[in-house]
């Protein structure tokens, strides 16, 4: 436990911070990675173009230094004039120095021993014209000599910078291409990334969401843990301690109910014993106006019994998914049978019945499913006009039961369609109707014990009820 806590940061809110750190991360690593390599290309070119540029304008100042050389020493040889030997000097150091330039350039190293080669080459020879070793024609001489391998130098040189500059072409390409894969790579981690955090941060916000959601549906069996960090935790401590806390309370309130009931049947009894007793002239024979006294007393003590047994069937289908047995049923017979049990409330008000009812079998509590569906036929016979039709029909679809009773009566306001559920609600539909309100109630808790719905549709007129249950085959 202790290592998964340690995966979340302390509160949600630097939970929602590192989420969006981790996702610019990628793509700030990739758009680094970027910028470092496009420097790289970017001095590396123009390195290139620098040394190709002095390459190529060395290459272009050689031959011409040398035949300015060569020029002078054919001068001094016609002129015989000193001052000649001084402007050869003067040009002789400038060669050298665009030679030894040419020489000393990194992208043209493998040509710098052949350069200094030329230069010793051409230093012994005017070291011994100066020493009289050799004349000025000799001299001239090294000088052609030297002059005919120049255009052998400059077009090496040339194809050493056309090499150059292919593979670096050929770099740039393949570095575009790295780039291109970096930047690739990096949005699909900044995405997976944001998935994850996405994931994380609903993992934490939908554990609080189901707990609140459990509270307010009254799931309260289970405990509440919520993992994350530890805001989250504590919240779901207080969560479990208000549920444990909403639970003790539903237990009192259950005794209380469970002794209120037992407290008011016992003198609901005697009432009823009393004035069964009277109208049976135990006591002697009544008035009329006595009668009408003695049942009103009996037709209120039965309503204040029907409302009893009510509220402890209330209490019980809030409990009925522990207690239940599930058996297989054919739920066509079943509605077959109530539909049977209240044929003569029916045959009172000369109602209808119409609809299919296919031969299908279901899971679940006998009991339960029988106070379900007699609520639904008998509020549907109740709120019926006189002659009207009720339409039950029973059919599969998929791998559901779906149960449909549709009566023609007032039917029940949008606004109304879900409160009709709540315990004790009655509607402005249902004036003038006997009840107490707690019949859909039960019938919805009873429905929801053996996994199924029961909800009320829209309908043009009258009221249409659905129960769907798991079906089976039969």
């Amino acid at each position: 436990m202790a290592a998964v806590r340690q995966l979340y940061p302390r509160s949600l809110l630097r939970l929602i911070v590192l989420g969006n750190v981790l996702v610019a991360l990628p793509l700030l690593i990739a758009i680094a990675y970027v910028f470092i390599n496009m420097d790289r290309v970017t001095a590396r070119g123009e390195a290139l173009t620098r040394e190709a540029a002095l390459a190529a304008q060395s290459g272009n100042e050689l031959p011409e230094d040398i035949l300015h050389m060569e020029r002078l020493l054919r001068q001094h040889a016609v002129l015989k004039d000193a001052s000649l030997l001084d402007d050869y000097a003067q040009a002789r150091q400038e060669w050298i120095r665009v030679s030894r330039g040419f020489a000393d350039l990194p992208l043209l190293a493998d040509l710098r021993v052949e350069v200094l080669d030329l230069l010793s080459i051409e230093a012994a020879a005017f070291a011994d014209f100066q020493e009289g070793r050799k004349r000025g024609a000799e001299l001239e001489a090294v000088l052609g000599d030297l002059k005919s391998r120049m255009p052998r130098l400059v077009s090496r040189s040339n194809q050493i910078i056309g090499r150059e500059v292919e593979t670096f072409r050929t770099e740039a390409d393949a570095l575009r291409g790295r780039l291109l894969l970096a930047l690739a790579a990096g949005l699909a981690m900044m995405v997976l990334f944001f998935l994850f955090s996405r994931l994380l941060l609903a993992r934490v916000l939908w554990g609080f969401e189901s707990a609140v959601q459990g509270l307010g549906e009254g799931r309260l069996d289970k405990a509440i843990v919520l993992k994350g960090p530890r805001d989250i935790r504590e919240m779901g401590e207080r969560l479990d301690w208000l549920r444990r806390r909403l639970l003790e309370l539903e237990e009192q309130r259950i005794l209380v109910l469970r002794h209120v009931s037992h407290e008011l049947k016992t003198p609901l009894a005697a009432l009823r014993e009393g004035a069964s007793l009277l109208t049976e002239g135990a006591v002697g024979t009544l008035t009329s106006g006595q009668e009408k006294i003695v049942g009103i007393v009996r037709s209120n003590a039965l309503r204040l019994q029907n409302l009893i047994d009510s509220l402890l069937k209330l209490q019980q289908a809030g409990h009925a998914g522990e207690r239940i047995k599930p058996v297989r049923l054919r739920l066509d017979k079943l509605v077959q049978q109530i539909v049977t049990t209240h044929q003569l409330t029916a045959r009172d008000k000369q109602l209808h019945f119409s609809g299919s009812l296919k031969p299908l079998v279901v899971v679940g509590g006998k009991e339960e499913l029988t106070a379900v569906v007699d609520n639904l036929i008998s509020n549907a016979i109740k709120y019926s006009p006189d002659g009207g039709t009720v339409d039950i029909s029973l059919k599969r679809e998929e791998d559901k039961v779906t149960l449909d009773v549709v009566d023609q009566g007032p039917g029940i306001p949008a606004a109304d369609r879900e409160r009709v559920f709540e315990p004790f609600y009655r509607g402005e539909h249902a004036k003038g109707v006997a009840g107490v309100g707690l019949g859909l109630a039960i019938a919805r808790q009873f429905a929801a014990a053996n996994r199924g719905v029961l909800e009320l549709l829209a309908c043009t007129g009258g009221s249409h009820f659905r129960l769907t249950l798991p079906g089976e085959t039969a």
